[in-house]
């Protein structure tokens, strides 16, 4: 069974996944995901919305120097923004995502809080059950009447 994984990112980056420059989303801790897992990306301030989805392809577990000489064309990232991300970090985590679909209607925040009052967006990541999930969009997405 896939999992979903929401993850926050913040927009600079959002751009440089949907624009395919950025392959590779880093984290300090590892998800518990594997490939075929789908991550719903959640843009922070100020958009503050659902914006795509992506699968996850693979999840790497190397040394921050060893990820940046060997992935630093799919990061999306400055070598000095890497470095002071990594500063005290023994080990760096990549989430290599493809399949990225930008959502034709972003899902705003405010929109999922009127679901889910409680509802905060991660610091980092976490796991969504799917069905209530698309319980949760299907309310949110209200269908469209046709006028004749």
């Amino acid at each position: 069974m896939n999992k979903l994984l929401l993850i926050s990112i913040k927009e600079k980056y959002v751009t440089e996944i949907l624009s395919g420059h950025k392959t590779i989303e880093l984290r300090k801790s590892m998800p518990k995901v594997k490939a075929g897992d789908i991550v719903i990306i959640y843009t922070t301030q100020p958009k503050k919305a659902v914006t795509a989805i992506a699968t996850v392809k693979k999840i790497l577990k190397t040394s921050p120097k060893a990820m940046w000489a060997d992935h630093k064309g799919a990061l999306g990232i400055s070598k000095t923004e890497f470095d002071d991300y990594y500063k005290s970090s023994e080990f760096a985590i990549g989430i290599e995502i493809g399949d990225v679909i930008r959502l034709d209607a972003e899902i705003l925040l405010s929109a999922i809080k009127s679901i889910h009052p409680k509802f905060t967006p991660p610091q980092t990541f976490k796991y969504l059950d799917k069905y209530q999930t698309l319980r949760d969009y299907n309310t949110l997405i209200k269908p469209t009447k046709i006028m004749n």
